[in-house]
C-alpha cells in the first residue's frame, strides 16, 4: 500500500471519509493489491498515507470489518479476510443500491438449481451424497438457529452445499456454466445473510430446506428435488423482500 504509482490518494476533505477510505481498501482487495492474509499498515502510517484523522481511520476500518473485508486480531492489528470470507467485488454495494438485481439473480438461480437438482438424481455417486452429507451434518453441528449468523463458517458450509449438489449432475457444461456466476453468487451471499438474518427463524428454515433437497437427491426423486430446490429459492426470495420492507 504505497501512495508511489497512485495506489493509494490522499483524501481530500469530506463528510464521507470514512466510506472513501474503506472504498480505497475494497478497491486493493478486489484488484489483487491486498491479498488474504495480508496485514494493513499500522493506524500511524496509513493516516499519514490517507492524510486523515485517526477517527476517520478508524470509522473506515469498522466499515471494513462490517462488510466482511478485514478483522481485527487483538492487538497484533488488522488482516485482510479470505475471498470466502470477504465480498470479492464491489456486488454487495451493487444491491444495496440496486435490489431489483439480487431478483434476477435469484431467478437465474431459481432455473440452474432446480435443474441441478434433478440431474443429481439421475448421476449422483454414493461418494458424492457421501459429500453433501458431510457438509450438512456439519450444518447441524453449527446449530440450526445459527448458520445464518455464523459469519465465517455459515456462509461457507451454505457455498460448499451447493458447489457439492453441482459436482453430483456430472454434467460438464452445466458444471461450467454454473461456476461462471459463482463469483456473483458469493459477492451476494453478505448482503443476502445479514438481511435474511432478521427475519426470525430464518436460519432453521433454511437448514431445513437443505435437508428436503439432499434427501430428494438421496431418493433419486427428481420431481421432488426439483420441489424443493424451488421452494428454497422462493423462500429466500418471499425473506428477503420482506426484510427489505422493514429495513
Amino acid at each position: 500500500m504505497q501512495t508511489d504509482g497512485g495506489i493509494i490518494s490522499p483524501i481530500l476533505k469530506s463528510p464521507a471519509i470514512p466510506t472513501l477510505v474503506a472504498n480505497q481498501v475494497i478497491d486493493l482487495i478486489s484488484r489483487g493489491r491486498l491479498k488474504p492474509g495480508d496485514k494493513l499498515p499500522s493506524e500511524l502510517e496509513m493516516t499519514r498515507r490517507f492524510r486523515i484523522s485517526r477517527i476517520s481511520l478508524r470509522e473506515a476500518m469498522k466499515l471494513l470489518e462490517a462488510k466482511g473485508y478485514i478483522e481485527s486480531r487483538n492487538r497484533k492489528g488488522k488482516f485482510v479476510l479470505p475471498a470466502a470470507d470477504a465480498v470479492k467485488s464491489p456486488i454487495e454495494d451493487l444491491l444495496s443500491i440496486d435490489q431489483q438485481k439480487i431478483w434476477e439473480l435469484l431467478c437465474v438461480r431459481r432455473i440452474l438449481d432446480s435443474e441441478a437438482a434433478g440431474l443429481a438424481c439421475a448421476h449422483a455417486t454414493n461418494k458424492d451424497l457421501a459429500a453433501m452429507k458431510k457438509i450438512y451434518s456439519r450444518a447441524l453441528e453449527l446449530g440450526r438457529d445459527a448458520v445464518l449468523h455464523d459469519v465465517k463458517e455459515g456462509g461457507k458450509l451454505y457455498t460448499q452445499f451447493f458447489n457439492a449438489l453441482i459436482a453430483c449432475t456430472k454434467n460438464t457444461l452445466f458444471m461450467h456454466i454454473r461456476k461462471s456466476i459463482n463469483t456473483t453468487l458469493i459477492g451476494a451471499l453478505p448482503f443476502s445473510r445479514r438481511k435474511l438474518s432478521t427475519v426470525e427463524g430464518s436460519s432453521r428454515m433454511i437448514v431445513g430446506q437443505l435437508h428436503a433437497i439432499l434427501d430428494a437427491v438421496s431418493r433419486r426423486d427428481a420431481p421432488s428435488a426439483r420441489a424443493a430446490m424451488v421452494e428454497h429459492i422462493d423462500y429466500l426470495k418471499r425473506s428477503l423482500k420482506k426484510a427489505l420492507s422493514e429495513s
